[in-house]
């Protein structure tokens, strides 16, 4: 058995390459809201639809992005909802909250 190649031991050169996803949006049609809209949201709201609109990316993949640790904004767990503050999604986004 000397001399098999188990696909479980390739290098890392060797192993095929992953796409990585990405959470900002790819082009400028892709939805997203304007800092006006996210300046109106509520102080702290439900983290799905208002994320995903304003990063401008599908609803799974915020989840995805929530669950990799991708996000720049980390949600408050209230039972099974996920809380979003206002604050924290304008500062992720580099967006001021006093309308400058």
């Amino acid at each position: 058995m000397t001399g098999d190649v188990r696909l479980d031991r390739l290098d890392e050169a060797e192993r095929p390459l992953t796409a990585r996803m990405s959470i900002m949006p790819s082009g400028p049609d892709d939805g997203g809201m304007t800092p006006a809209q996210l300046r109106s949201l509520p102080v702290a709201f439900p983290f799905d639809p208002a994320v995903r609109q304003a990063f401008g990316i599908s609803r799974s993949a915020a989840y995805r992005a929530l669950a990799a640790g991708q996000l720049p904004i980390t949600p408050i767990r209230l039972g099974r909802k996920l809380i979003v503050r206002r604050a924290d999604l304008l500062a992720a986004l580099g967006i001021s909250d006093d309308g400058e």
